[in-house]
């Protein structure tokens, strides 16, 4: 197991080839500061550099993700013209950066992900929750706008109706209610969360890595992109996928069987 420190989040690599970033902030409930924002980018960084690993999980210390944007520390820096806003921008490009990361991402989620935290969850491609875990999007009651892109998320997840309800009321949550939204890939018994991640990331794809990294580079335009331009990359894809090893070892061990 090889592991790394970036300020407040621990980058491990774990049997398997899975790579799991734990916020570690402990005794803030993992609250989202400037340092573990950085912490995210730093680690990222140093994932993009080396092959992709067959899945990235993203999860919080201690049994709880995160309490969302730490509204102890000040979101300022510097006098530019935003500079009230410069964690969130700094937010925005690291959840963007998730989103996009060319590996399965899963947040397993214990306790609570809220606010921004809900938002770092909801950029990856699969959640694991526990059963008691929680969601609050509690900006309008503390006299502030949503960010980290989670009206974004919210209402392309749900529609523009219910996502309302939540993000103007800021009321929480369940896991129950967020699995039947379509919020949830998966609820589990509290404390399992990061193991079922951790099986689920294990068993993605068969072994075949490439297939699946080409797969969530294509969920990811097919997110954004319109239905020419997303035919093209899966066009050249399908391409590269046929005339990989992959393939090739998959198609003899169906004839084999």
């Amino acid at each position: 197991m090889a592991a790394g420190a970036f300020s407040d989040v621990l980058l491990e690599r774990l049997e398997g080839d899975v790579a799991r970033l734990t916020l570690n902030r402990p005794k803030a409930r993992n609250a989202l500061s400037f340092t573990v924002w950085e912490g995210l980018a730093d680690a990222l960084d140093a994932l993009e550099r080396e092959t992709p690993p067959r899945a990235l999980i993203l999860c919080g210390a201690e049994g709880y993700f995160s309490a969302g944007g730490d509204i102890k520390l000040p979101p300022a820096r510097g006098d530019g013209a935003l500079a009230l806003a410069a964690r969130v921008e700094l937010a925005q490009r690291v959840i963007q950066r998730v989103r996009a990361f060319p590996a399965p991402a899963i947040a397993a989620i214990e306790g609570g992900a809220i606010g921004l935290a809900w938002s770092l969850a909801l950029a990856c491609d699969m959640i694991i929750a526990a059963e008691n875990a929680r969601f609050q999007a509690p900006f309008a009651n503390l006299g502030i706008v949503p960010d980290g892109s989670l009206v974004w998320f919210l209402v392309r997840r749900l529609g523009r109706y219910e996502a309302s309800e939540i993000v103007f009321n800021g009321r929480m949550v369940e896991a129950a209610e967020a699995r039947a939204a379509g919020l949830v890939t998966r609820l589990v018994p509290p404390g399992q969360a990061l193991s079922v991640a951790l099986e689920a990331s294990r068993g993605l794809g068969s072994g075949n890595r490439k297939a699946v990294e080409l797969i969530k580079r294509l969920l990811h335009q097919a997110e954004t992109g319109d239905l020419s331009s997303v035919n093209a990359t899966e066009l050249a894809y399908a391409h590269i996928a046929q005339s990989g090893e992959e393939a090739a070892r998959a198609k003899e061990g169906r004839r084999g069987s």
